[in-house]
C-alpha cells in the first residue's frame, strides 16, 4: 500500500498550494459567471417605442391598430400625426414609425395598392427590424384578406351596384370581421414548455470551463514528477524499498484523485452559485466527474512524462490545452462544420457528455458514448506513460 502514501503526500502538497485553489476553483467560477453575463439572453429585448399614423379621414384605424399592437407587452404604442412620429424617430425618442396608408381600404376592396410605410431608428436597429418583419407579416395577412374582401365585391357588384354609403358601411363591417380574426383567429399555434429546461449561458460555460481548468490544474500536478526530480526526493525514494511501479502509481493516483475532487467542486459550485441544473441523475453526474478527472489526469500524466523537464512540461501541455480546448469547444462553441476535427478532442466529449445531463437530462444513456470515448483515451495514456516511465 505504499503507492496510497506517496498518493497522499503529493494531494497535501497540492492542496496548500494557494495557485491550485485560484487556478482549480476561483477563477473557473469567476470566468463562468463572466461570460454567463456576456452571453445570456435572460435580459432579452426592452420594450419597443413605436408610433402609428393614420388617415386623417379615418383616425379610428391609428387606435385600432394601436389597440391591437398594445395587446402584446413587447410593444409601446403611441398615435400621432406624421411629422411629430418622424421627428420622434430622427430623435431616437421611438425605435419605428408606422404610417397607415389613406387608400387602405380601396385597397382591400377594389384590388388597388396600397403601401405601409415604415420610418426605422438606424440606432435601434434590432428593435426596428422586428417592426418591419412584423409589418411584413401583418401585410401577407392584409393580402390574404384583401382577395376575400375583392371577392366579396365582385359578387355583390354583379347583383347590383352598391352606393357610396352601402359601400362604406360593407368597408366597415369587413374591417371589424378582419379585426375580430386577427385577435381571435381560427387557426393558431400553442406551444408548452412541458419538456422544456431552462437553459441559460452559463449551462454551456460551467462544464467548458470545468474541463478547461481541470485540464491545467492537473498538468501541474503531474509536472511534480520533474519538480521531485530536480529537488533530488525522486533519488532518494529510489534507495528505499518503495518500488518504481508504486512511485508511478501514487503519482498518477494523487493526479486523478485531485481532478475528481475539482471536478466535482466545480459541479457543487456551479449549482450554488449559477442555479445549474445537472439533471435529474446524479450517478450519473458522478459518474461522468470520474470519467473527465480520468481523461483529463491521463493527458496531464502523458505531457509530463513525454517531457524532458518540468518547463517543457509547461509549454508543450499549454499548447495542447490551449488547442484541445479552442477545437473541443471549451472556450466558445464551435460551428457545426468544425465538428470533424472537434470530435479528435478529449474536450469536446466531455462537453458532449455534460451537455446532455444539462441539457437533455439524458442520465446515462446520454453519457455512455462520451464517457467510452474518453475512457479509452485515458487508458491508452496512462499505459503509455507508464512505458515510458518505467523506461526513465
Amino acid at each position: 500500500m505504499t503507492f496510497l502514501h506517496i498518493a497522499a503526500k503529493d494531494l497535501r502538497i497540492r492542496l496548500r498550494d494557494r495557485n491550485t485553489l485560484l487556478l482549480g476553483l476561483l477563477l473557473p467560477a469567476a470566468l463562468t459567471a463572466i461570460m454567463g453575463f456576456a452571453f445570456s439572453s435572460d435580459s432579452g429585448i426592452s420594450e419597443i417605442p413605436i408610433t402609428i399614423v393614420g388617415p386623417e379621414d379615418a383616425d379610428f384605424l391609428s387606435e385600432a391598430a394601436a389597440g391591437m399592437l398594445s395587446r402584446h407587452e413587447l410593444f409601446d404604442v403611441a398615435v400621432s400625426d406624421e411629422t411629430r412620429a418622424i421627428e420622434d424617430v430622427r430623435n431616437g425618442h421611438r425605435a419605428a414609425a408606422i404610417v397607415i396608408p389613406d387608400s387602405l381600404f380601396e385597397a382591400v376592396s377594389g384590388g388597388h395598392s396600397a403601401e405601409f410605410v415604415v420610418y426605422e431608428d438606424p440606432v435601434s436597429s434590432v428593435k426596428s427590424s422586428i417592426v418591419r418583419t412584423m409589418m411584413e407579416q401583418m401585410a401577407d395577412a392584409g393580402n390574404a384578406m384583401s382577395a376575400l374582401g375583392r371577392s366579396i365585391f365582385l359578387t355583390i357588384d354583379d347583383v347590383g351596384e352598391l352606393s357610396d354609403a352601402e359601400r362604406f358601411a360593407l368597408n366597415g363591417w369587413m374591417f371589424d370581421w378582419m379585426r375580430e380574426r386577427w385577435e381571435d383567429p381560427p387557426i393558431a399555434i400553442a406551444s408548452s414548455d412541458e419538456s422544456v429546461r431552462e437553459i441559460s449561458a452559463v449551462s454551456y460555460f460551467a462544464p467548458a470551463f470545468t474541463v478547461f481548468f481541470t485540464l491545467f490544474t492537473l498538468l501541474s500536478s503531474a509536472r511534480s514528477i520533474h519538480e521531485e526530480r530536480d529537488a533530488g526526493t525522486y533519488g532518494r525514494l529510489r534507495t528505499t524499498p518503495v518500488t518504481r511501479p508504486s512511485i508511478i502509481a501514487g503519482k498518477m493516483l494523487a493526479t486523478y484523485t485531485q481532478g475528481v475532487v475539482q471536478v466535482l467542486l466545480l459541479i457543487g459550485l456551479s449549482g450554488v452559485l449559477f442555479g445549474i441544473d445537472w439533471g435529474s441523475s446524479p450517478t450519473a453526474v458522478a459518474a461522468m466527474a470520474l470519467v473527465t478527472a480520468a481523461g483529463a489526469s491521463g493527458i496531464a500524466i502523458f505531457i509530463a512524462a513525454a517531457s524532458r523537464t518540468g518547463t517543457q512540461t509547461d509549454q508543450i501541455g499549454t499548447v495542447v490545452v490551449l488547442v484541445m480546448s479552442v477545437a473541443g469547444g471549451s472556450m466558445w462553441p464551435m460551428p457545426e462544420s468544425f465538428e470533424p476535427v472537434s470530435r479528435l478532442t478529449f474536450n469536446y466529449w466531455a462537453q458532449q457528455g455534460f451537455s446532455n445531463l444539462v441539457v437533455h437530462d439524458s442520465g446515462f444513456a446520454g453519457i455512455a458514448i462520451p464517457t467510452a470515448v474518453i475512457l479509452s483515451i485515458a487508458a491508452v495514456l496512462f499505459a503509455v506513460s507508464v512505458l515510458i516511465l518505467r523506461r526513465d
